[in-house]
C-alpha cells in the first residue's frame, strides 16, 4: 500500500440517510453500509482512499441509548490502529449526543479524526442531501488526516463543526445544525476546505485513555413557570435518581418565590447526595451568579455547566458519575475541565 494511501472505515449507524418509506409511507431502515458506497459513486473516484465499511446499527436515532455510545466507541477503539480516519453515519435526531459522548469516552488520545454525518431526506429520493453530506464528511475527514487533525466532528451541509459544541436547529433545515458558542472548525466552499488552527492536532504525548461509559437515571427538567418542585422531590427521594439536571431560565436561574421555589429541591438533593447541575435553555448562553436566583440556587448546592451545550452538558455529567466522580467539589472540578474543547475553561487539562 502507498504510503498516501488513507484507509477509512465507514460505520453505519443507522438514521434517515439508510431509510426509505414502507407501503404506508414511513420512513424506514433501509439501506445498509455497502449499498451506502454504491449509491454516492463518486466516494469511489477519491484518490489514495482505501474505504470499508461496517454496520453497527440501522436503528432510527431516537431509539439510540448511552449503551450504543458505548458500543461504537469499542467498535472505534478496536479499529484505532487498522485505520486513518472514520465516518459515522448517523440519525440527526441525536447526532450531537452521540458525537459528544464519543468526544469524551476517546478522548484527545485516539489520535484519529471522526466525523459524523447523516441527512434529512433518505438516500434514495429524489433531492436528497444525503449525497452532498456524505461527499463533504469524506472531503473533510481527508483534509483532516492531511492536516494531522484529531477531533470528532459533526460535518452537515457545509459546515464542520466540533462534535461536542454541536447542537441540532432545526428537524427539516438543510442547515440542521449549529455550533453555538464556538466558531466552526471549517466551511466548505467552491475553494475547498481550510481548518481553522483551533482545530485539535494529533499529540502523542496524550495517553489513549478509553472511558466509555456513561451513568443512566438521570433526571433532566426543563423548568417552566408553574411547575411544581414537589414533583421532582418525589422522585428524588425514589432512591432511583442518581443525578438531576434543571435546564433554567437565563443564566441558571430558578424560581425561589413561594411555593415554586426550587432552593429546596437542591438542597433536598445535596442532603441525599444526588448532584444538581444547572444549564442555561439560550442556544450559546452560559450560566454564570449574576442574578439572585443563580446565586441562590449555586449555594444551595447546584453546579453551573458554563458555556457546554445542554446536549454536552448531559452527556458529561453521565460520563463524569460513571467513572465515581459523585462529590460536589471534585465533579464541579471535573465538570468544568476542558478534555476535548467541549468548555472555555480557565485551565485545560487532558486525558
Amino acid at each position: 500500500m502507498s504510503q498516501t494511501t488513507y484507509r477509512v472505515l465507514l460505520l453505519a449507524h443507522g438514521g434517515t440517510i439508510t431509510m426509505a418509506p414502507d407501503d404506508k409511507g414511513t420512513l424506514m431502515p433501509a439501506v445498509n453500509g455497502q449499498e451506502l458506497l454504491e449509491l454516492v459513486p463518486t466516494l469511489q473516484k477519491l484518490k489514495d482512499v482505501e474505504i470499508k465499511f461496517m454496520e453497527i446499527a440501522n436503528l432510527d436515532s431516537t431509539n439510540l441509548n448511552p449503551s450504543h455510545w458505548t458500543a461504537l466507541a469499542n467498535v472505534l477503539r478496536e479499529n484505532r490502529d487498522a485505520y486513518d480516519g472514520f465516518i459515522v453515519t448517523h440519525g440527526t435526531d441525536t447526532m450531537p449526543y452521540s458525537a459528544s459522548a464519543i468526544s469524551v469516552a476517546l478522548g484527545r488520545g485516539f489520535g484519529k479524526p471522526i466525523v459524523f454525518t447523516g441527512s434529512q431526506i433518505p438516500l434514495r429520493t429524489f433531492g436528497t442531501d444525503a449525497v452532498f453530506n456524505m461527499e463533504n464528511a469524506f472531503l473533510a475527514l481527508l483534509q483532516a488526516m492531511k492536516n494531522g487533525i484529531s477531533e470528532v466532528m459533526i460535518v452537515f451541509g457545509h459546515m464542520v463543526l466540533r462534535g461536542s459544541r454541536t447542537i441540532k436547529m432545526s428537524e427539516s433545515h438543510f442547515h440542521a445544525f449549529e455550533s453555538p458558542a464556538y466558531r466552526p472548525l471549517a466551511e466548505i466552499t467552491a475553494l475547498g476546505i481550510g481548518f481553522r488552527s483551533s482545530a485539535l492536532k494529533v499529540d502523542t504525548s496524550i495517553r489513549f485513555d478509553f472511558l466509555p461509559h456513561f451513568q443512566r437515571n438521570i433526571l433532566t427538567i426543563d423548568l417552566v413557570p408553574g411547575q411544581e418542585p414537589g414533583i421532582v422531590s418525589q422522585v428524588l427521594r425514589s432512591g432511583t435518581c442518581r443525578g438531576l439536571i434543571l435546564k433554567s431560565h437565563g443564566a441558571g436561574n430558578v424560581p425561589i418565590h413561594e411555593e415554586y421555589s426550587f432552593i429546596p429541591v437542591i438542597e433536598k438533593a445535596t442532603e441525599l447526595r444526588i448532584p444538581v447541575l444547572i444549564s442555561t435553555k439560550f442556544v450559546g448562553g452560559k450560566t454564570l451568579p449574576i442574578y439572585e436566583p443563580a446565586i441562590k440556587a449555586m449555594a444551595a448546592g447546584a453546579i453551573p455547566t458554563g458555556d457546554m451545550t445542554d446536549v454536552m452538558a448531559q452527556v458529561k455529567f453521565m460520563w463524569a458519575l460513571a467513572q465515581g466522580c459523585t462529590e460536589r467539589e471534585a465533579l464541579s472540578d471535573f465538570l468544568h475541565r476542558n478534555f476535548v474543547g467541549e468548555i472555555t475553561p480557565d485551565r485545560m487539562v487532558v486525558h
